[in-house]
This record gives C-alpha cells, structure tokens and sequence, in this order.
C-alpha cells in the first residue's frame, strides 16, 4: 500500500525596495594666501619670493602645459585615425555597393551588349571587305597596265631589230648563233642541275638509311630496357599488394543479461473479479479496465501483489536472476522472482545494510527517472497535464539526484517516523501523530532555507515556488535476499507510478507528484516496520518472518516564476550535493555492458595508399628509363634532320651555281650578238633596249609608290572604320551600362579630402600649442629678468648695523618723498603661475628690520590673491609666496596702524592671454584690510636692554628720518 501526500508551498518572494542615496561630496581647495594672525605681521617684503622660487613654478607650469598639449594633439591625432577609418570603410563600402549594382547591371544587359558587338564586327567585316576589294581592282589595274607597256616594249624592240638590219641575212645568222648559244647554255644548265639533283637524292638516301639502322637499334636497346623496368615495377607491386599479419587489441562488447517487463501478464479470475484498486482521483472502488488511454498500465497495478504471485503466464526472461539484471530503465511490465534462481547477496533478520540500502536507492532513483523520462518521450499528454502551469508544457525534466543532502533528509524522515511510531499506511505529517517539526516537510524546510533565501534574493522581483512532496510505499520478501526486495520494489513502483496514469483526465497522487518539472532532488528512505505495524489490518505484508519497510520519496525541488529556462537552470547548479549512488550504478551499468581488449592479429590487406608509396622509387625508375630512351630517339632525329639540312643547303648552292653559269653564258650570248650587229651597223640595240627598260622600270616603281599609298589609304580606312565603330560600340554599351570610373574617384578623392582636413586640423592645433608655450616662456624670461633685476637693486641698497639691517632709500625713491608706488610683474597667461609667481611689493620710506622680539611700531597690510582657472585647480599649499599680478590693489600703512588703499594704475589692467584652447584666463586680486590687534602693555614697551647703545643710536637717528621698525614674516 501507498499514499501521496502533496505539499506544494507557493512563496510569493518578499522584494526589498532599497532607496540608494547617492552623497555627494564636493571639496574646493582655496587659492588664498593667508597671513599669519599674530601681532607680529608686517608688511610683505620684496626678498619673499625669489627668482628660484619663480624659476621652479616656471618650469612647472611649462612641463604641464607641454603635457597638455600633448594631450591635446593625441586626442586629435586619434580623433583623426577614428574619422578616417570610419570614413575609409564608408567610402569602400559605398565603393562595392556602386561595383556591385555595375556588375549587376552588366549581367542585365549581357544581351544588348553581346547583340551590340555582333553588329559592329559585321559592319566592320564588311567595310573591310569592300575596301580590300577596292584596292584589289586597283591592283590589278596596275598590275594590267605594266602587262600591256611590257607588251609594247618588246613590239617596239623587235621592230626596231628588224628595222636596224639592212642585211637580213646577216642578222639572221647573228641572231641564229644567238639561239644556239642561248640552247646550247639551257642544255648545259638542265645537265648540271640533274647532276645535282641526282648527287642530293643519293645522299638523302643513303643519310635515311644510315638513320634508319641507328633508329631500329636504338628502339630495340630502349624496349629492352623499359621491359627491364616494368618487369622490376611489376614484382614491387606484387609485393607490395601482398597482405600481411598485425598484432591487434580487439574490442569485444560483452552484453549482460537484462530482464525485460513483461506486460501480456495473466491472473487468476478472482484477481480479475477483484479489480484494480488505486489511489485514482475520481474513483472510490475498482478502476475499469476500459478507463486506460493505454490497457498495458493496468496490468502493471498486478505488481501490488508480493513476488508477483498471481500472475500465471510468468516470462523466463521477465526473471533476474541477481541485482546486475535488474533493469536500469522503467518501461511498463512486471518482472518475475525465481528463488531457485536467485545469486543475489541476502539480507540478515536484522534487516537491509547500509550498503544494500544505497544499493536499492540507485535502484529507485533510476526507475524513477525512467518513468519521468518515458513519460516525456512516449505519453506526453500525461507529462503537459502535470505541468500544465508551471511553464514545462513539452519542455524535457531535468534528472533526480540521491544526494549527501538527500539521504540526510531521508534517514531523518526515518528517524522521525520511528520515533513517533508512523506506519506504512502513514504520511510523515503531522495527522499521523507527529509534531509539526517532525513532518518531511519541516526536515526539508530546515535543509534547503538558505538555499530558498538565496534565490528569493537572486530572484528578486519574481516568485520562487517550492516544489516538495512525499509518495510512500511498501517493500517487503518472502526470502530473505537483495533481489527479492529490488523486484518487490520495482513492482510496487509500476502500480504507484503506471498503474495510476488512467487517462490524461484521471492522475493518480503518486504519478503527479514524480512526473512535476520543478522537483530536483529525492530522499529515499528506508523506514523497517515493527511487528506491531506488520500484524495491523490493512497493512499488506503477507509475510512477516523477513523484515518489511516502508519505503518514502521525499521530492525537494524550486519553480523560478514558472520560467522554465530559469528553473532549469537552477536545477544544473552545484547545489544539491554529491551524488551518493554511482558507484552502485555504474556496477550494474558495467554488468550490463562493458568492452574487453582481447589481443590477436589482424590481416591487412594495402591500400592503394601504401601501395603507391611502396612502388614509388620503382615507379620513378621506370618513368626516368622511357624518358631517357625518348631522349635518345629525340637526339637521333635531331642528329638526322641535321644531316638532311646540310645536304638540302648543298643542293641549293649547286643549283645556284649551275642558275648562275647559265646566266653568265646568256650574258655571253648576248654581248656576242650585240657586237655582231653593231658590227653590220645596226641600230644600238641595247641601248635601245636599255631606254624600254627603264621606262618600263619607271612605270613600276611608279606603281608600287602608289600601290603603297593604296594600301596606305585601305588600311587608314580600315583603322578609321574601326575607330568609328568601336566608338559608337563604346557609346552604345557605355549608355547600356554606365562608367563607375568618374565615380569611384570622386569618393576616392573625397576620401583623401576627409584624411587632408584632419591633417590640417592637427597640425594647425600643434602650431598654436607651439605659440602658447612659447609665449609662456617669453612671460616668465622677461618676469624671471625683472626679479633678477630688483633684487640686484634691493642688495646695493642693504647695509647691516649690528644686528639690524638698514635698506637705504635709492635715488628714485627720496625723490618719491615717501609715496608708495606699486610695482607690477607682467600678466601670464596660465593661472597656476599667477598664484606661485607674484609677490606683494609696497615701496615706502626704508626700514630697520628688526628680531622677532620687538614690537613693531606699526601694522603693514595683509594682501591675498584669488586666481579663477577655467582648467588649473591649485591647492592652498602649494604655493610658497604670496601672488601679485597688474590688477592688483596694494595697501600701505599710516603710522597710526590703520590701512590706505593704493588703487593701481590703468597702465596696469589684466591683459589677456589667448591660449591653445582660445579660453580666457582672469586674474584678480583681493585686497582685505587687517585690523591690527589690541597691544598689550607689555608689548607696546620697547626692551631696551635688548638693544646695544649703538643699536639705539641708530634708532634716534633713522627715526628722524621716518624710518619704522617691523618683524620679517612670512605668509603660509
């Protein structure tokens, strides 16, 4: 017997809304100088600042404009590289579409384009055609013209012989021994060149057969030796194909014997009569067969009988035999138990070890696995009725684990049920007797609220619904051994899990609770009843002389927001613990299935592969003796073409010899009939004949000048035909398919444009960079100059009276009568240097500066500088002297303590100073008054013990003078 117990917690996640108020803390740093506020300020003295002290804020204020500009000129430089890569790639981009719609276009066109050339080189064949024809006809004309003046010539001569011979005989004999001359050279050179025929062709025959022997004899040596070679080529081959042992490791599955379900299972009539009875919402008593989706899980309700007893037809091999046979997956069926055949380890009365237990739960965790995931696989519609809300419709579960965490939670569900005495028909919940701390579902409260604590807040802002349940059933054997409680185990879990999906509107407790998406985790335990428990009504142990146990399956699992992604996600992190069941399944998974290495031979039969690289140096030897033996024959018909070349070029001379006695022995002839002639007083004849042959020698170079001009004409008609053509062909495709060209280069140039600008752009940010600091410098040489040059003035003017030192009026300033007048520094342009630079600087009537002991005789004004800097931020320390610029109010003293304002000139208003970045620095000064304080009596009195008689003589006298005491003091 089983029960459900169903428990799911939907815990809405608390979101914490935090206000995060952000401070912020604002820190200005002054740029006043301060004075000190004891009696003893005096006024401010010339001998403050130094030319070191000016030359170091100098030198600092340089480095940092340098370092500025720097900047400046690298944000540029970058902002360039950035602007003419974007540009470059916009450019080539613009580049490839305007390539890409050209070709396009092109491919549109082919047509036209193809159609256009076909015309143009038929014009164009045709027009030259007519005007090779044209010039042929004017060829020919001329060819006709110089035909009939050579016709003429030998009229006109012939008439002029006949003529010029007054003795017909004599000239008939002169010209009858002319014609035999003329036969007897013919003979001559017909004899001579037979001669040479008749040599020439004997050579040749005999040079083909001298070749033929040689190319026969060599043909013969060249088969021989590719035979050779073959031959060799052959028996590598054969040896190469030739198979061949190897030692081998072979893989060998070894396969276990597995027992298959059996699901065709037939009982007795009275089981049958009996019905099914499951805990099936809808169904108070028997469950008809007829209400199954599918008919085989009813059979599989038969398992709740012990050792699958009443089933009749058992399958052999539906039996294990031992726990490797057990199957791993959970198809629907039953198995059978054989006792006789039974190798399984036993259990003792004392009950399961806790090394059979793991054994069981790896068991269990695997069958319930099975049965999620063929559910999934092949019933579906049972899988998405369950799921149907928490975001897994047709989305694959997750696999159960059995962990450290998991057994703790189950081995303390035992405990609490032992210890509250809970039996197999009993939930471990609170109505079975038990207090609230004691449920399965505190215990996994307890164990996973850090866990559920951690993903409400990682979660925030979504639902984290906790997915716990608890399914209960009971094992038990009639003998005392593993298998038979893994087989009652098995059976059992087929009627609570199969037996239970009825229909997809019908869901036993039990199925709905294993086939949830959100679970991830399972406490198996082991609950062993007591005999009290055993011997109850109702509690299904048919046999109590072997220990029976409730089995729990206490499911923990979390649903993110019913985000399946989310859940899954959660489900594959580490923590959930370490698995505590693999070794026990991966023994039986090995039984089942495993490889051994069996060591043997192998034949191995060469593939072409090795076979080629085998032949390779014979393939290579046979390959270089047919080139050598084609060589060899290429060299004989070199040698023999050469030899038949010489003899041809003999012949040719011979014959030019013999053409050339038979033309010196015409010559003869001819000389000798002209002298004859003349001699009867004929006519010169050959001078004659020498005026028609030049004139017709004239008609012909005169027709090949112009037959060149012809030509001339023809082919710059041709060109000129072509020209126009291609023209109007290039037009015509140009119109079909527009240049790109003109284009291209005006997003080129445009492209170089964008990187000239931001040359340009830079190097005119360097050149004003270069001015400023230039400029800078300038300030500080002539300032620098200026101190230099007051404090070689102060120094002359100093003369030392014992302990007091006397500054003796200049020249300039006894003229004064004792006004003050101001001196100016020149203006900068960068602010820090207006705070380290300056000094206060009042020229009055000299003084005795006396030790810090004496009272002064009168309060010198306090004098502070402010410099607003668009970019420099100075701190109040870091300035060593006190800041004086052209916009300075200074402040002398009256005798009587109280402060004048001296307001400064026109001459000195702040100028100002452009820099790099075109801002305008201001310098300004504030002058403020210093009350001077309330004098004690014993400070207003002069010790005069302190001072020597000369001292105070000294004093008398220069007191005369209007000159006052006052104590060195430095601001800070």
């Amino acid at each position: 017997m089983r029960n459900s117990n169903t428990n799911n917690w939907r815990s809405t996640a608390l979101i914490a809304g935090a206000i995060l108020t952000a401070g912020v803390v604002t820190t200005t740093s002054t740029t006043d100088v301060h004075a000190d506020n004891s009696q003893n300020n005096a006024q401010v003295s010339n001998g403050q600042v130094t030319y070191d002290q000016v030359r170091a804020t100098a030198d600092q204020q340089l480095v940092q404009l340098q370092s500025a500009n720097d900047s400046k000129e690298a944000q540029q430089a970058t902002a360039n590289e950035q602007s003419n890569a974007a540009d470059l790639a916009q450019t080539n981009a613009q580049i490839d579409q305007l390539k890409a719609s050209h070709a396009a276009l092109e491919q549109e066109q082919a047509g036209a384009i193809a159609q256009a050339q076909a015309s143009t080189a038929a014009f164009i064949e045709a027009q030259t055609s007519a005007a090779n024809a044209e010039y042929q006809q004017q060829i020919n004309a001329q060819q006709q013209n110089e035909a009939t003046q050579r016709a003429a010539n030998d009229q006109q001569y012939a008439q002029a012989v006949s003529q010029a011979a007054e003795n017909q005989q004599a000239v008939a004999d002169i010209n009858a021994q002319y014609q035999q001359a003329l036969s007897d050279a013919a003979n001559t050179q017909t004899s001579q060149a037979q001669a040479a025929a008749n040599n020439y062709n004997s050579a040749v025959a005999k040079e083909n057969d001298t070749y033929q022997g040689k190319l026969s004899a060599q043909k013969a040596t060249n088969a021989e030796n590719i035979k050779n070679a073959e031959a060799s080529l052959a028996s590598v081959t054969a040896n190469a194909n030739k198979p061949y042992e190897v030692a081998t490791t072979n893989d060998v599955a070894v396969t276990g014997r597995v027992a298959k379900p059996q699901t065709d299972v037939k009982v007795p009539a009275y089981v049958t009569k009996y019905g099914i009875h499951l805990e099936v919402r809808g169904y108070n008593g028997a469950i008809p067969v007829s209400d199954y989706t599918y008919p085989e899980f009813a059979n599989t309700y038969y398992g709740e009988y012990p050792d699958s007893a009443v089933i009749t037809n058992k399958a052999a091999e539906s039996t294990p035999h031992d726990i490797s046979e057990m199957p791993l997956d959970f198809q629907p069926g039953l198995l059978s138990y054989d006792a006789k055949n039974d190798h399984s380890e036993k259990v003792s009365a004392d009950g399961l070890t806790a090394d059979q237990v793991q054994v069981l739960r790896a068991l269990a965790l695997s069958w319930e696995n099975g049965f999620r995931n063929n559910v999934f696989k092949n019933y579906r519609e049972f899988y998405n009725v369950v799921n149907k809300n928490d975001g897994f419709v047709n989305v694959a579960p997750v696999d159960l684990v059995s962990t450290d965490f998991t057994d703790n939670i189950a081995n303390q569900v035992v405990a609490n049920r032992t210890k509250y005495n809970v039996d197999n028909n009993s939930h471990t919940v609170k109505d079975s007797g038990m207090p609230t701390e004691a449920t399965y579902s505190s215990i996994i409260n307890n164990a996973t609220q850090n866990l559920k604590k951690n993903l409400t807040s990682e979660f925030n802002g979504k639902t984290v619904y906790t997915d716990v349940n608890e399914n209960l059933t009971t094992m038990q054997a009639g003998t005392p051994t593993l298998l038979n409680y893994a087989i009652n185990l098995y059976n059992s879990m087929q009627g609570m899990y199969y037996g239970e999906l009825v229909n997809p509107t019908h869901i036993g407790g039990h199925a709905v609770n294993l086939l949830r998406a959100g679970i991830r985790t399972v406490g198996i335990g082991f609950q062993k009843l007591t005999d009290e428990m055993t011997a109850k009504n109702g509690s299904g142990v048919s046999d109590r002389k072997n220990p029976s146990y409730a089995v729990t399956f206490d499911h923990v699992g979390f649903n993110i927001d019913h985000d399946a992604n989310l859940t899954k996600e959660v489900q594959n992190r580490n923590v959930w613990g370490t698995s505590t069941v693999d070794a026990q399944l991966n023994t039986i998974k090995t039984a089942q299935y495993h490889v051994n290495k069996v060591p043997g031979t192998k034949t191995v039969t060469p593939t072409a592969t090795d076979v080629q690289k085998a032949t390779a140096s014979e393939q290579q030897k046979l390959a270089d003796v047919k080139a050598q033996a084609q060589q060899s024959l290429d060299a004989l018909a070199s040698a023999h073409q050469a030899s038949l070349n010489k003899l041809e070029q003999q012949y040719n001379d011979a014959k030019a010899q013999v053409k050339a006695n038979y033309d010196v022995a015409v010559t003869k002839a001819a000389s000798v009939r002209d002298a004859a002639l003349k001699a009867t007083g004929v006519v010169d004849l050959q001078a004659y004949k020498a005026q028609l042959d030049s004139a017709y020698q004239n008609l012909v170079k005169a027709d090949q000048v112009a037959a060149q001009k012809l030509a001339a004409d023809r082919d710059a008609k041709i060109a000129n035909i072509k020209k126009t053509e291609n023209t109007k062909l290039d037009a015509k495709i140009n119109e079909l398919v527009p240049s790109i060209d003109s284009q291209i280069k005006q997003l080129q140039d445009q492209h170089q444009a964008v990187i000239a600008h931001g040359d340009a752009v830079l190097a005119e940010l360097k050149a004003e960079n270069k001015a400023a600091y230039n400029k800078l410098a300038e300030q500080f040489n002539v300032q620098l100059a200026a101190i230099q040059q007051r404090e070689d003035a102060k120094r002359a003017n100093e003369v030392r009276l014992a302990n007091n030192t006397v500054v003796l009026p200049s020249a300039v300033e006894a003229a004064n009568d004792g006004n003050v007048d101001t001196v100016a520094f020149p203006t900068t342009s960068n602010p820090l240097q207006a705070e380290t630079t300056g000094r206060v600087q009042t020229v009055s009537a000299p003084s005795i500066v006396k030790t810090a002991t004496q009272t002064p005789i009168a309060v010198a004004p306090v004098v502070t500088t402010v410099n607003h800097a668009a970019e420099n931020t100075v701190k109040s320390n870091e300035s060593s002297a006190p800041v004086v610029t052209q916009t300075a109010a200074v402040a002398a003293t009256t005798n009587n303590g109280t402060q004048t304002s001296v307001a400064s000139t026109a001459d000195n208003k702040a100028t100002k100073a452009d820099n790099s970045e075109k801002s305008v620095v201001k310098a300004d000064t504030v002058a403020k008054k210093q009350t001077p304080a309330k004098k004690s009596e014993s400070s207003q009195k002069v010790d005069q013990s302190s001072m020597s008689i000369v001292a105070l003589a000294a004093t008398a006298l220069l007191g005369t003078l209007g000159i006052t005491y006052s104590s060195k003091k430095r601001h800070n």
